[in-house]
């Protein structure tokens, strides 16, 4: 498969690498960004442990792994995401910094990671994880055809799966025409 990078129309995912440290902190240390990550901000010396784990998975894979989000013109800092295989499912994860929350920046990443993990990696199933409390990242899931298939409960958090569904849309609809008629 090809190593292009994932992008959208206003912004670009690069891969993580070793000297990133100090802007994965910038991310992590903030208490709002990190609510549904690990339910609290993160200490410069966590965000560097967790950073180091990124780091051994991006090695492994040309296209899966965690990325920055960065405007393509300008190369400012935006957010975090990730691609990951669990199982034969692509999972996307994305972590906006707050001050670009309620722009459409989570929908256009997210669009760009489904994107991205069907025609670049090949994925037919992609899915996501989300706390059943963040109501944000559930309706950005949902704008962008993805469906609610999943209630897990972890031992230290309960959480949606959602599948990305864009042909059970058209399903749907033909099924529900066919009752009509």
């Amino acid at each position: 498969m090809s190593s292009n990078l994932p992008q959208t129309n206003r912004f670009i995912l690069t891969k993580m690498v070793d000297g990133d440290q100090e802007e994965y902190y910038s991310l992590s240390c903030n208490e709002e960004v990190m609510k549904f990550v690990t339910g609290y901000a993160l200490t410069r010396e966590e965000s560097d442990e967790m950073f180091k784990v990124f780091l051994l998975e991006n090695v492994l894979d040309v296209n899966l792994g965690r990325y920055f989000v960065r405007e393509k013109v300008t190369g400012t800092l935006i957010g975090a995401a990730k691609l990951d295989k669990v199982g034969e499912e692509i999972e996307v994860g994305y972590r906006i910094r707050q001050e670009y929350w309620g722009k459409g920046v989570a929908t256009e990443v997210a669009e760009g990671l489904i994107r991205f993990a069907r025609e670049q990696i090949g994925a037919k199933d992609v899915i996501a994880f989300v706390n059943i409390n963040n109501a944000a990242s559930i309706r950005v899931l949902e704008k962008v055809g993805m469906l609610n298939v999943e209630l897990i409960e972890d031992l230290d958090e309960v959480k949606y799966k959602f599948r990305y569904a864009h042909q059970t849309k058209f399903v749907i609809k033909t099924w529900l025409t066919k009752l009509w008629d």
